[in-house]
């Protein structure tokens, strides 16, 4: 009876399309990327579904270094895919590790900004804080609008200090060779108002305290630049 029922169980989800299965292996991706690898053994069917383009977009990259200490042609082949697919992460990893290595800047660029397009936090906490390091009018006040907007948004607020830790903690894995971060640390708030004095490393609290935008902005500035070298 009971080997009857785990063959009914079996057959009735091979006999899903599979549009349907792409869709629950999309899912199983999402959460944990070994438990897609141990879904792939499990059959032929789940094999050749496991390779479709909404899969490589979806699955998560947790498991995955992002600065590997040793080249693995078939990991590197399986990230290139994810980004192919538009993997917001795999894009968001790539882009930050370029752009701050200074390896195909204008890419990079468009890689991050594509990325918090579609609503990756941790790639428009980047982007802002790119934008204020490269300066400019336009580009700075677009930075800290940026950061400005997460910060006093009651959704995203309470990631801000997880987006810190995650670019401090990347960039110390990484060599920092693009010159506009070795340049003079940008300044956003130029004005005399009391400001807060306590040195790094701030809890979120501490943060949120600030009430003027390039304060803020400041704060999150000078947080980055305790993680590049040269400072």
């Amino acid at each position: 009876m009971a080997n009857e029922q785990k063959w009914s169980s079996r057959t009735s989800i091979l006999s899903l399309s599979t549009e349907v299965l792409s869709e629950v292996l999309a899912r199983v991706a999402s959460s944990s990327s070994t438990n897609l690898f141990w879904a792939k053994l499990c059959c032929k069917l789940f094999y050749e579904v496991s390779d479709a383009d909404n899969i490589y977009q979806r699955v998560s990259l947790d498991k995955f270094e992002i600065v590997p200490l040793q080249k693995n042609d078939k990991v590197s082949r399986f990230l290139k895919k994810c980004r192919e697919n538009k993997n917001p992460e795999a894009l968001y990893r790539k882009g930050v590790v370029d752009y701050f290595t200074d390896k195909h800047e204008d890419s990079a660029l468009e890689c991050m900004e594509e990325t918090a397009n579609s609503g990756h936090i941790d790639a428009a906490y980047a982007l802002g804080i790119i934008y204020i390091f490269v300066g400019g009018d336009e580009l700075k006040r677009k930075g800290m609008r940026l950061l400005s907007r997460m910060k006093k948004s009651r959704i995203l607020k309470g990631r801000v200090k997880l987006c810190r830790d995650n670019l401090r903690a990347l960039l110390r894995m990484i060599w920092v060779k693009n010159p506009v971060f070795l340049n003079p640390t940008p300044i956003c708030c130029a004005m005399t108002h009391e400001r807060k004095t306590s040195s790094w490393p701030m809890d979120a609290d501490d943060v949120e305290e600030s009430t003027c935008e390039g304060c803020a902005c400041d704060e999150e500035i000078g947080a980055i630049c305790a993680a590049l070298p040269y400072r």
